[in-house]
């Protein structure tokens, strides 16, 4: 995108929400508004390529008899088939795109700054792009009114565009403001919030469009080394170099017990020749080393010498911008933080229940990855050269309280961290997450053995997406289905869950812990869609895998360092809000489980059975949660869980964070659901079975 001389506004929200309305409020304050709908028309004009590629791809009817684009009909054709949307987006959007560049740089260096109108930006991946990005929402039936007048469609058709595009709740997670236009009074509001805008744009785009990194090794020595690890042949070559530096501290009743730090600096080879993948990595190498273990790969080839051009430098903006580099803070104010993380626990304990608190562990840990990716490719006949970077920032910290009465000991846990820097810390973050583990401990000692059997079982927001990423997540990677060790083997096109329930995996929202600005093998992060509307559509793929399928990549190959080889992995995966009012789902529960709390568990992912601890539950009745319940545990199947999924609400707010662990490797990921009624879930606990639910 181009840089201008003025801040850039990324404006987005739902089908009739009401963006132009807003749009032109700002424009009436001195803004230019470049809408990308009136792009969209100009990108199809009569005698213009892009009609002639959109009249090749869905034949004549696609056209009137005056030879313009039938939009009706294109409407109604791609919104009832998800291919058919997907290869007009392929045709429009990279038109869109260079229409919108060159609308940019022909505004005045004067301007106040730029609008750049369009519903999709999270649905493309692409919202973090911007300097800010602003969604606009109003109520669904004001936004059905709207759109039924406005398209003279019936509600039927009015609500299946409404569901094409992301939740209002999905769009929330990546806007840094959320607009409520439901008729509300909005002047004051837009001006409050241009100020801030007006003030920040700089910062905020110099952190997101961070400068190009110094390379360990020139782009011309990169190139020198893909030519030889590629001069015997082979269809694809990769260098992946990785300097890393982390620090961790412990502290176990007021003991500081750990203080770490680490910095480690190295490199790995892939050549990848047909079904065939050979691999190297090597410790702090110096440039003839890497040229000396390239020569080694090579040398099993038979085929004929790459002629690789100069490696194309390729910036990619990250979604998680950083204030505060963890690594340029000094250890005494990490040892403050956790010194202050413990008072607040204690003191919190003495509040809720005096002389329960029995040990209170703190943990932090902070990472700070810089990653360089060359890369040169053998596709459609010519090779390609390119030189990707990154520069991933994590911070955590830990609070893990235990709690007794005398007979038992209770814990609570919780973690806080995200894809940002020590600016994560504030006080009121720290202070939230303490207390609320020690909540968990203490609650813990009033709580009943949970009742045994099979009941109807609400997961609320607050319990994030463990279900999802272990018992569906998993299943969804592309290498688990090649090799039919998932559920979802053969499925694609299929319905694997009820109406109603989408899956998505996304690595641009900003801020979560499994973000990035590109993946371990240089592709750009995506949003991924996998179930949509409970068709399975696609597939978590990396570079192997998705040649193998003759997709394209989907942003997904990742590895723990250098000394891996990256596999289709999760990042960010949820169970995408519905419409449901969460306090209705539970108000209709008559007899069940309520689970605010996940904790750990085990899936077989060949089935999709899985086996979850619940750290936080009550027992509910008549819609109301009457006890807190402990030693409960969650079992079912997972498909048949997203099959059987009859009511999902509109919230999504809270994700889980962890470290996924596949194949010897573990990298950082988070989950989240909105609130969910599974019908019947196999509920264990220790007190007397109770007559089951079905």
């Amino acid at each position: 995108m181009f840089h201008a001389p003025f801040p850039i506004l990324g404006l987005s929200g739902g089908i009739a929400a009401g963006k132009s309305f807003v749009a032109s409020r700002l424009a009436a304050m001195g803004w230019a508004v470049i809408d990308a709908d009136a792009l969209a028309r100009e990108a199809v004009v009569p005698g213009s390529e892009g009609l002639r590629e959109v009249a090749a791809a869905f034949g004549p009817a696609a056209l009137r008899a005056d030879g313009c684009l039938d939009r009706a009909w294109v409407g109604a054709h791609v919104f009832s088939d998800d291919a058919a949307r997907t290869k007009l987006n392929a045709i429009l959007h990279p038109r869109i795109e260079a229409l919108l560049d060159t609308r940019l740089r022909d505004l005045p260096a004067g301007t106040r700054g730029a609008i750049l109108d369009a519903a999709l930006w999270v649905e493309r991946g692409i919202a973090h792009h911007f300097d800010a990005f602003w969604t606009v929402d109003a109520p669904e039936e004001l936004r059905l009114a709207r759109l039924m007048a406005r398209d003279g469609l019936d509600r039927a058709a009015a609500l299946a565009r409404l569901r094409a595009q992301a939740a209002p709740a999905e769009r929330a997670l990546h806007a840094d403001l959320v607009i409520a236009n439901d008729g509300r009074d909005l002047a004051g509001f837009l001006q409050q919030a241009e100020a801030t805008l007006l003030s920040n744009w700089k910062v905020r785009r110099k952190r997101t469009w961070r400068p190009t990194m110094p390379v360990p090794f020139s782009a011309d020595q990169l190139r020198d080394v893909l030519t030889s690890l590629l001069s015997r042949g082979g269809d694809y070559g990769e260098i992946f170099v990785e300097r890393r530096r982390a620090h961790a501290l412990g502290m176990d009743d007021g003991r500081m017990e750990d203080v770490l730090a680490s910095e480690t600096f190295g490199a790995s080879l892939r050549l990848v020749d047909g079904d065939t993948t050979r691999f190297a990595d090597l410790i702090a190498p110096t440039f003839d080393e890497l040229m000396a273990s390239a020569g080694t790969l090579a040398a099993p080839g038979h085929g004929s010498p790459a002629t690789i051009p100069a490696l194309a430098v390729k910036v990619f903006p990250t979604p998680s911008p950083v204030a505060q580099d963890p690594g340029q803070v000094p250890l005494a104010d990490k040892v403050a933080l956790v010194r202050k993380a413990e008072t607040i626990a204690r003191e919190h304990a003495e509040v809720l229940r005096p002389g329960a608190l029995k040990q209170v562990a703190i943990g932090y840990g902070d990472s700070t990855q810089r990653v360089w990716i060359a890369a040169a490719e053998h596709k459609q006949g010519a090779w390609s050269g390119s030189l990707a970077e990154d520069h991933r920032t994590q911070v955590v910290l830990r609070a893990n309280v235990t709690a007794g009465d005398g007979t038992q000991l209770q814990t609570g846990y919780q973690p806080l961290g995200e894809t940002r820097g020590f600016e994560l810390f504030t006080d009121e973050a720290v202070t939230s997450m303490v207390q609320e583990a020690v909540r968990l401990a203490i609650q813990a000692l009033d709580a009943q053995p949970a009742p045994a059997g099979t009941f109807p079982v609400v997961l609320s927001s607050s319990a994030g997406g463990t279900m999802i990423h272990e018992a569906c997540g998993h299943g969804l990677e592309a290498d688990l289905a090649l090799a039919g060790m998932s559920s979802f083997a053969g499925k694609l096109g299929q319905k694997v869950a009820a109406e109603g329930v989408t899956i998505i995996d996304d690595g641009t929202l900003p801020h979560k812990r499994g973000s990035q600005a590109i993946d371990d093998e240089g592709n750009p992060v995506s949003r991924v869609v996998l179930i949509e509307n409970g068709i399975l559509k696609a597939y978590l793929q990396s570079r192997k895998t998705s040649r193998r399928m003759e997709v394209e990549p989907t942003g997904n190959g990742r590895r723990e360092s250098y000394r891996h080889l990256p596999i289709p992995r999760m990042r960010n995966t949820f169970l995408a809000a519905g419409s449901e009012a969460p306090e209705a789902i539970l108000r209709d529960l008559d007899r069940g489980l309520l689970v605010k709390h996940m904790g750990g568990g085990q899936v077989d992912t060949v089935t999709g059975n899985f086996v979850f601890q619940v750290t936080e539950g009550y027992w509910v009745e008549n819609g109301v949660p009457k006890y807190p319940v402990k030693n409960a545990t969650l079992s079912g199947c997972g498909p048949d869980v997203l099959r059987g999924l009859t009511r999902i609400g509109s919230d999504l707010h809270h994700f889980d964070i962890g470290t996924c662990g596949k194949d010897g490797q573990g990298v950082p990921v988070s989950d989240a659901l909105p609130t969910i009624l599974c019908p019947a879930l196999v509920v264990g606990g220790t007190a007397e079975p109770m007559p089951s639910v079905m």
